[in-house]
């Protein structure tokens, strides 16, 4: 059951929270723990809730403007910043309801509102954002796109809004054809990350579709495919005149798709120190041999890299082989711990370091590339989302027990 308030200005009304869901953000852990255990309606509780039962809290009054009344819990509370996200955040948990009191109550909203809506599809909240006023972007229909949500992307379509490359290339990452061909048909523009992430996840079918139509590729579509192990994806590519480079072999070696290397390797792809070096490092031993003894240059790069990750068989192999080593062998097996490869490596004569600074070339590399994997894993939220994903896992007891670079991971300002 919803309760309504009627504003002294206009006898409009507008929803409250149900009761139901006031008592349960009324109890406190323990109780909302034994509520959940029970047989009951389940109450989706979310940020957004959390937050407008704050803004309802502090202003307890409802005789006043209701399009005020956010601006006043603003003065009272002074914590602007977390608050301006109740409209986002209802839209990315689909709460049409948390929504439309948000905005009642003057909640400013901004283009993140429509996006997160399209990101899950949730095509009442779009709807009523737009008509309401909210502005919005490219990013709505890249977000339709990547989710497959077609509805949502044929109404911001019809009602005007923008694309750009983002929404044929997310429409192909994730394999929603029909999409892509609506938005080709309709003038949307694409550049060579469409073929590239269609083979970056296997999807044949739009890349084949990307290519007939005209779309423009490089030699990211081999790497691509290769990476992730899609070796249809890769013939299909070199048949049809795509560009490799030694990038192709070094990803195939990296996540251990053998088939992949051995096809490049067969077929004249080019390849350097990089293919064994990550080949020992994720501790693909097919992958380092096959290179290898086929005539893959190594360095010393090769067993430090081994020895980072732990993988005694490719150290082995590699020293035994004839591979070069230096301190950094040594140092990175004693900065991550890994006794065994520490032991063999003591034992066998690799020179030794400070291992306590944990200065290995490889180590810093390593460290340095967590901000951008996690940009990349997170790059389709917004920078606002971000922000609250990293702050609630850097609140967690055990992760502020991890390695200080770890931390800093994290903290990488977008």
């Amino acid at each position: 059951m919803e309760r309504a308030a009627t504003s002294s200005d206009n006898e409009k009304m507008f929803k409250l929270p149900s009761l139901l869901k006031t008592a349960y953000y009324a109890c406190n852990e323990i109780e909302r723990n034994k509520y959940d255990l029970l047989e009951t309606p389940d109450i989706d509780m979310r940020y957004c809730c959390e937050l407008l039962f704050e803004v309802l809290k502090i202003e307890a009054t409802i005789g006043n403007d209701r399009h005020t009344m956010f601006s006043r819990a603003q003065s009272a509370n002074n914590d602007k910043k977390i608050k301006n996200i109740i409209c986002e955040e209802a839209a990315l948990h689909g709460h049409i309801d948390c929504l439309k009191l948000a905005h009642e109550i003057g909640v400013p909203w901004d283009e993140s509102t429509c996006c997160n809506a399209a990101l899950i599809g949730r095509m009442d909240c779009l709807v009523y954002a737009r008509e309401n006023g909210c502005p919005w972007d490219e990013s709505t229909c890249s977000n339709a796109a990547s989710g497959g949500h077609f509805d949502c992307l044929l109404y911001a379509r019809e009602n005007g809004c923008p694309w750009d490359q983002r929404t044929c290339r997310l429409a192909a990452l994730n394999g929603h054809m029909d999409i892509l061909v609506y938005a080709r048909e309709n003038g949307c523009p694409w550049d060579v990350h469409t073929c590239s992430s269609a083979a970056l996840n296997g999807h044949i079918e739009c890349m084949t579709y990307a290519r007939e139509n005209g779309c423009p590729w490089d030699e990211w579509t081999c790497t691509n495919a290769a990476f992730n192990g899609h070796l249809h994806c890769l013939v299909y590519a070199r048949k049809n005149g795509c560009p490799w480079d030694k990038w192709t072999c070094s990803r195939a070696a990296l996540n251990g798709h053998k088939d992949c290397l051995v096809y490049a390797r067969e077929n004249g792809c080019p390849s350097d120190k990089w293919t064994c070096r990550n080949a020992a490092a994720r501790g693909n031993l097919g992958c380092l041999i096959y290179a290898r003894e086929n005539g893959c240059p190594w360095d010393a790069g090769t067993c430090s890299a081994a020895a980072a990750g732990g993988h005694f068989e490719c150290l082995v192999y590699a020293h035994v082989a004839g591979c070069e080593w230096n301190s950094e062998t040594f140092i990175n097996a004693s900065v991550f711990n890994h006794t065994k490869c520490l032991k063999y490596a003591r034992v066998n004569g690799c020179p030794q370091g400070d291992s306590r600074g944990g200065s290995s070339t490889y180590t810093k590399r390593r460290r340095s590339s967590w901000p951008n994997l996690f940009f990349e894993k997170f790059k389709r939220y917004s920078a606002t989302t971000i922000r609250r994903v990293r702050s609630t896992i850097l609140r967690r007891p055990r992760f502020r027990r991890a390695p200080r670079f770890r931390i800093r991971y994290f903290n990488y300002n977008l």
